[in-house]
């Protein structure tokens, strides 16, 4: 013992060792607090994007493919903003574990308290709708264009049977259309188009069409939606609006046309 002490004063004044100032220990220790602060942010950022993306999706429109649910959805998981959260995840645990205390819980606790961290954050920055001008900032970024599903990527397959546009004019039988990419577009209706009760076709308004393409461009429309909403949101509405089961398939299509004349 007696050597150890002896050794340990001479290493001391050999190399000059000297306490550490409490200022560094105090920055060292914030710094690595405020590590973790900032991962759980950017953790919380990608959960907002992420939310903004899937929430203005229709994920109804398996249905009128030939893929169940799960072949639908799976390619259009916003993955970039998943696996981003997942290092976040990985990075605020390692972060936790530096700082001092950090040995003191678990592998598992410390995970579990991140997740939560970062979901009720990611939550609060959505209803703000950072999560929107997150990935407004992001569509200049060629990559993240390829590797997002957005709303506009999603009605515009008019192959597959769905378009979007803004009415150019519209009547009893037809509608024409603008569509996102600026083509125009001939779309058929007739008295088994389904128009949801939010649609509202008038000129220069925004719709979301199902159909089947007849020709470069010409479309015969099957159901119309509002650009903003939902189509299982729209069902809800249609029993609201007084129409029967036996009426479903014509209910509003006429009122709404005329209304947007």
């Amino acid at each position: 013992m007696k050597n150890l002490i002896q050794d340990t004063l001479s290493r001391i004044k050999t190399e000059h060792i000297a306490p550490e100032p409490r200022w560094k220990f105090l920055l060292r220790k914030t710094g690595a607090w405020v590590l973790v602060g900032a991962v759980v942010f950017l953790g919380a950022a990608a959960i907002a994007a992420a939310y903004y993306l899937i929430s203005q999706l229709d994920w109804d429109l398996y249905r009128f493919t030939r893929r169940s649910a799960v072949a639908y959805a799976l390619p259009i998981i916003p993955y970039f903003w998943l696996i981003l959260l997942g290092v976040f995840i990985l990075a605020a645990f390692l972060g936790v574990r530096r700082t001092e205390s950090g040995y003191r819980f678990s592998g598992s606790l410390i995970i579990i308290l991140i997740v939560i961290g970062i979901s009720l954050a990611g939550f609060l920055m959505a209803r703000a709708g950072f999560g929107s001008r997150l990935n407004n900032m992001m569509r200049g970024v060629p990559f993240y264009e390829r590797s997002i599903e957005t709303q506009e990527k999603q009605w515009m397959q008019p192959e597959e049977g769905f378009l979007a546009g803004t009415v150019r004019s519209a009547s009893e039988d037809a509608i024409g259309l603008d569509d996102l990419d600026g083509e125009q577009w001939n779309v058929k209706v007739d008295e088994k188009t389904l128009v949801r009760p939010a649609a509202d076709v008038s000129t220069g308004q925004m719709i979301k069409i199902i159909g089947t393409k007849q020709s470069a461009r010409d479309f015969s429309a099957t159901e119309i939606r509002p650009w903003m909403g939902h189509g299982m949101a729209g069902a809800g509405n249609r029993q609201n609006n007084g129409c029967g089961a036996e009426e479903s398939a014509s209910c509003g299509n006429r009122g709404n046309m005329m209304r947007g004349r």
